[in-house]
């Protein structure tokens, strides 16, 4: 997915509060981690990591993680 696929997914998608990302990371202030990851990969196209955080992010919208989480020790 190009740059500017990704942005437009991220106009028009619908943002919850809180996602379920993988068994191990629960990504909060899901608003806002897409907006400071939209500016870094626009400011440094470069920045591999914004990009790869946004597609997880895209990735978890599209196919919600319910599987157990990580048991407390």
């Amino acid at each position: 997915m190009t740059d500017q696929e990704l942005t437009v997914y991220f106009e028009t998608a619908t943002l919850p509060e809180t996602l379920r990302i993988n068994r191990a990371i629960t990504q909060f202030s899901v608003k806002e981690a897409v907006s400071r990851n939209l500016d870094a990969m626009r400011s440094d196209p470069k920045n591999m990591h914004a990009r790869h955080r946004l597609t997880e992010i895209r990735n978890a919208l599209e196919h919600p993680y319910n599987g157990p989480e990580i048991p407390k020790v």
